[in-house]
């Protein structure tokens, strides 16, 4: 079953807030690189999920 969301997430460059559509039924952790609205620079954003809980959503910098 297809589980779409709308999450906000920080970023951890300028700090600003960004909106994000994510596919929460996706099994096991997916992980995509997004750039930031504001700064453009590039989030990565990793999404866990388990069935029947909400989704983790984590944003760090691309070379951590």
């Amino acid at each position: 079953m297809e589980c779409m969301k709308t999450v906000t997430v920080q970023c951890p460059y300028c700090g600003a807030l960004n909106e994000e559509l994510i596919d929460c039924s996706v099994e096991p952790p997916e992980e995509y690189v997004e750039d930031c609205e504001i700064c453009c620079s590039p989030m990565v954003i990793t999404i866990r999920s388990v069935e029947g809980e909400e989704p983790v959503v984590t944003v760090r910098r691309e070379n951590e």
